[in-house]
């Protein structure tokens, strides 16, 4: 006999034409609607879900966690409003710390911190004011730190909408008092374990900005344009195996020109072979690399048209040792006294890679040329002073007309000046390349000697870099980075010439500008700062007594209080020691402190940096026993935000899209609004190791994901409301047990991904499984059981069963990325109400599946069920045009399978119940003669596993049923059976 799907059909019913069951159907109930909450709702559940749930963090017994987990944070700097890197930056930290606490059980501790100190600060305050050029130090701090705070306050505000899982009330500041202390503590270990000398040396020196700078602080402009040129010295032939050769001048190259006056020495180098160009009119030979002539050649010979004016090499060929080179000496055809001579000096920088060969050397201005000259004795004194500007000292008589003038502007005088007697070769007034840039006044820097302090990093490299043996990096890219500049690093010079800063706790000698060198003398200026606070250092005062230990007071008026500030980067790179009640133990720990770190790509040179070297000279005693251990265990970095052409983010450029026009929407470009939940679903969507595009078809395509979030889960708050009679697994329908399989999947590899922090791949597998599994396959085929089958049946609750364990499942997923949704929900989830879905009892926000959900068996059979429907939906939109069918509902379908001892039989037999619903039909039937026809139907055969499976289409033989609009009713206008038997049980209730 053949079997049918249909369900039995009441010819008794009672129901009359035209009349409405709206009121007999389950509809879905529920406050949770599509939209955001408003403003006042917003802030009321970031509230719940973040300081609130951080503060319970700490009402909980310590029995209760695995453990502790410690994401340390980077600070901001308190200037400024919060841009979309802060969000990224800010929020990516969030997500971890919630999956930590939520998955581990781990006790989260995040202490927000704000970096105060620095030039952007003090400009800014400074330039606040009507009298700043009347201003004291104090008076400036004060200004400065007012300043501070007053955006300290702003931008917490800002982070707290981001819905950030802390305490903002009680953060670590760089300018509180006890902070600052702690600092000037890692300092005296400097002292202690002889890292720290004052040296005069070139140094990176911003003019505008008028103090050292170092290398993090710099930012590479790789479109600068410089004028370089090619100048000529006169060689001292008298006694030398080149003086029978007439009139030999040394070609150099440079593309710093107003650095000539200083010229001290020529370098070459000893294991280069030079030669000699020659001209005929002027009777003159140039002394260059043998590599480097053609080049050479070819600039000093462009519109040169007269062959006496052509520079060649000598007939004779001649090749001349750099080795033999060294020891001689020439003058500056500049200086009048032609017995000044420089001397030619050996340099293992100079190459045959570019220029000439020969490398103008003036050590108060270059790296390189001061170790040349502090190893040969030359004079290093900068040419310039603070802003740039020639003062007279190191520079020769000739050069004197330059007093007064700003180097940029020193520029074209100075060629000027060799070009008028002939010495300048050849010049490119717009020669492109990369150089160092203030990364706060955006202008280019200079090297100029001046005195500062230098810690050596050279002594502790070795043991940092072994330390980061044992750390781990995200994306792995940044452990090779971190290295090379840790590899590459000598020195660090941390004194800066600015007010606005920790004092460097240092006295000298007025008369002979020393430092004075006491035992404890450190330890009593530190002890004294403590007491009377960091201000107090900088009041002007002749007397400066109370500074000192007992043993130098009788030289008080004999001493003077250093002025220097330290670097902001060793400010923030002792933040590790506010992980830690007690600073000297976190100075000795012999493990890491923190649990990550977590910034953009840029903190390799700069704060990872200062961090591990902070912590490494920290660890040591009397210069030995340094520690390779690093303040953390991981390192994590995100890139840059950027707009669709991939450019940086300002406003001259009118290019920002701010947090805030984000979450508002609105405005120009025109956004969606996004509120909190959006903008962190924009972050854990994003590929943030790399740069990070800002746009608003990004924003809207986020916008789009949200929504489907909102709908799907108000869908399954809907159905669930008052169920309360849960089916056991074992007694859930196929298709239930099948959608849990692929949701205890999802589950286990968004689990991986967290773990792996790739928040990307958690929303993109949500998505898809929202999309797929869920919107277009599982809520479609359930919606008919759930709003029309009796409340109590047993197909409705093995479909509300898995409804709520969806929602538990789906809310513990998201609850990292969306926890104002996350709590939203569960403020709607009346049943199970709380404070908190995080700290309720009777709800774990990550609900972990049982592991017999995970059903490989029954996977492999819907996904042959799934082919089948793949098929037939082809077939059936053939169908519906041929035969004017409006709806799937109006269709019968037969399945003639003929093999019967097949697999897909067999599949088909067990669900054959199910199959009308699965494919979404009135009617779907299995061993029907397919063959049989009717004047209106389709057939078509498909081929699954080897198998033949012949579909029949046809119209059903039924009319509408119209109170659950499938085709199985007797008569127009009647109930089916199934909405018969409910609604009458309706009204007998």
């Amino acid at each position: 006999m053949l079997r049918s799907s249909t369900r039995g059909i009441s010819y008794t019913s009672l129901c009359l034409k035209a009349v409405s069951y709206s009121k007999t159907l389950q509809l879905p109930q529920t406050s949770f609607g599509p939209k955001l909450p408003n403003a006042e709702e917003n802030k009321s559940l970031i509230n719940q879900s973040s300081q609130d749930l951080y503060k319970w963090q700490f009402k909980r017994p310590e029995s209760e966690y695995s453990g502790k987990f410690v994401l340390h944070d980077g600070p901001p700097y308190a200037n400024g409003d919060l841009h979309m890197g802060h969000a990224l930056n800010k929020i990516t930290k969030d997500i971890i710390n919630r999956f930590e606490l939520l998955y581990h059980n781990k006790k989260v501790l995040y202490q927000p911190g704000w970096d105060c100190h620095g030039l952007p600060i003090e400009m800014k305050a400074i330039t606040s004011t009507e009298n700043k050029d009347k201003l004291t130090a104090v008076e400036i701090r004060k200004l400065c730190r007012n300043l501070a705070q007053t955006m300290i306050d702003k931008q917490r505000e800002q982070f707290t909408e981001f819905g950030i899982m802390t305490d903002f009330e009680n953060p670590y500041i760089t300018l509180n008092h006890e902070y600052e202390i702690n600092q000037l503590k890692i300092f005296q270990k400097l002292t202690e374990n002889g890292l720290l000398s004052r040296q005069q040396k070139p140094v990176w020196w911003g003019v505008e900005t008028e103090t050292a700078l170092a290398e993090a602080e710099l930012e590479y402009n790789n479109n600068h344009v410089s004028t370089a040129v090619y100048v000529k010295y006169q060689l001292k032939l008298e006694g030398t195996f080149l003086e029978k050769y007439d009139n030999i001048k040394l070609l150099i190259w440079t593309s710093t020109p107003w650095t000539l006056p200083a010229n001290k020495a020529i370098c070459v180098n000893e294991n280069l072979k030079y030669t000699l160009l020659y001209k005929k009119r002027s009777n003159e030979h140039l002394l260059v690399a043998e590599d480097l002539a053609e080049d050479v050649l070819e600039k000093g010979n462009k519109k040169v048209e007269d062959e006496e004016d052509l520079w060649k090499l000598t007939k004779e060929g001649v090749s001349i040792s750099g080795a033999d080179l060294i020891g001689l000496s020439y003058s500056n055809p500049i200086v009048e006294n032609k017995n000044v001579l420089f001397p030619i000096l050996h340099g293992d920088h100079v190459t045959a890679t570019a220029g000439t060969g020969l490398v103008h050397t003036a050590p108060a201005h270059g790296g390189d040329d001061y170790l040349i000259g502090k190893k040969s004795g030359l004079q290093i004194v900068s040419s310039v002073d603070d802003k740039g500007i020639y003062h007279g000292l190191g520079i020769p008589q000739e050069f004197k007309h330059l007093i007064g003038k700003r180097f940029d502007d020193s520029i074209w005088p100075i060629i000027d000046q060799f070009d008028e007697q002939g010495l300048i070769f050849h010049k490119n007034k717009k020669f492109k390349h990369s150089y160092p840039y203030d990364w706060r006044s955006n202008k280019p820097v200079i090297q100029r000697a001046t005195p500062q302090w230098f810690i050596n990093v050279e002594k502790i490299k070795d043991t940092a870099v072994k330390s980061l043996d044992d750390v781990k990096f995200f994306p792995e890219s940044g452990k090779n980075r971190l290295l090379s500049f840790i590899k590459n690093r000598n020195e660090w010079c941390i004194s800066r010439q600015r007010v606005w800063g920790v004092p460097l706790p240092i006295i000298y000698d007025k008369s002979t500008k020393e430092p004075v060198q006491v035992k404890e003398l450190m330890t009593h200026i530190v002890n004294m700062i403590d007491k009377y606070g960091t201000d107090e250092w900088f009041v002007e005062e002749e007397d400066i007594s109370r500074w000192l230990p007992e043993e130098l007071q009788n030289r008080a008026s004999e001493l003077i209080k250093g002025t220097d500030t330290m670097d902001v980067w060793f400010d923030s790179g002792t933040s590790w020691s506010t992980l830690s009640s007690d600073v000297d133990e976190s100075f000795a720990s012999s493990t890491p402190l923190a649990d990550i770190y977590l910034e953009g790509s840029d903190q390799h040179r700069g704060w990872f940096q200062s961090s591990l070297l902070n912590k490494i000279i920290a660890s040591g005693s009397h210069g030995e026993n340094f520690k390779p251990v690093a303040p953390f265990k991981e390192i994590i970095t995100h890139g840059f935000t950027l707009d669709a052409k991939n450019n940086k983010m300002s406003k001259s450029k009118g290019n920002v899209i701010s947090p805030k026009h984000a979450m508002i929407g609105g405005g120009k470009p025109f956004l969606p609004t996004l509120g909190t939940d959006g903008l962190r679903l924009w972050v854990a969507s994003s590929n943030y190791t790399q740069d990070v595009n800002v746009t608003s078809e990004v924003l809207t395509r986020v916008f789009e994901n949200l929504k489907k979030f909102r709908i799907t889960l108000k869908y399954l708050l809907g159905n669930i409301n008052g169920f309360k009679e849960t089916v056991p697994y074992d007694q859930l329908n196929p298709l239930d047990k099948y959608i849990l399989s692929k949701l205890s999947t999802l589950q286990e590899t968004c689990i991986e991904y967290y773990k792996e922090h790739n928040f990307q791949r958690v929303v993109k597998d949500i998505n898809h499984f929202i999309s797929t599994d869920l919107s277009s396959s599982y809520f479609d085929i359930s919606k008919d059981s759930l709003y029309t089958d009796s409340i109590n049946s047993h197909k409705r609750r093995s479909i509300q069963t898995v409804l709520e364990i969806l929602l538990r499942t789906q809310v513990g997923l998201l609850a990292p990325i969306q926890p104002i949704l996350t709590q939203e929900v569960w403020n709607n989830f009346h049943q199970k109400k709380g404070s908190s879905p995080y700290t309720a009892g009777s709800w774990s926000s990550f609900y972990r599946l049982p592991e017999n959900y995970r059903n490989p068996a029954i996977e492999a059979e819907f996904e042959q069920i799934w082919c089948i429907k793949s098929h037939l939906y082809k077939t059936l939109e053939q169908f519906r045009q041929e035969a004017n069918i409006k709806s799937n509902l109006e269709l019968s379908i037969d399945l003639n399978v003929k093999d019967e001892n097949s697999k897909i039989y067999d599949i088909l037999n067990r669900h054959e119940e199910w199959l009308g619903d699965y494919f979404l039909v009135s009617n779907a039937s299995l061993g029907s003669d397919a063959t049989q026809t009717t004047p209106v139907q389709i057939n078509t055969t498909i081929n699954i596993d080897g198998t033949e499976v012949v579909i029949n289409v046809k119209p059903s033989s039924h009319e509408k049923c119209p109170r659950c609009w499938k085709y199985v009713a007797p008569k127009k206008d009647e109930l089916c059976g199934r909405c018969d038997d409910v609604v009458t049980e309706q009204n007998r209730q």
